[in-house]
């Protein structure tokens, strides 16, 4: 089963990110299936419920990237 992942970013923020570059080092590394996607636009960022960016949504759930930004953080939100 693949776990989905989405990365919401400000509005000033590109794709193809270091966080999306962070998690596909991490899942790769634990042979992970993901589906990741990057979304900067207030109008998708907002049906997340959050102000708070970046954050990561794992299969639903929001969390925010500033507190689980390290690789063991990361692993256990995934």
């Amino acid at each position: 089963m693949s776990t989905d992942i989405k990365i919401l970013h400000a509005s000033c923020c590109a794709k193809n990110s270091q966080i999306k570059k962070q998690i596909e080092e991490i899942t790769s590394k634990n042979n992970m299936n993901v589906s990741i996607e990057e979304f900067s636009k207030i109008e998708d960022t907002m049906k997340f419920g959050t102000m708070v960016f970046p954050s990561i949504v794992v299969n639903g759930k929001v969390y925010d990237y500033r507190t689980h930004n390290s690789e063991e953080k990361l692993l256990s939100i995934l």
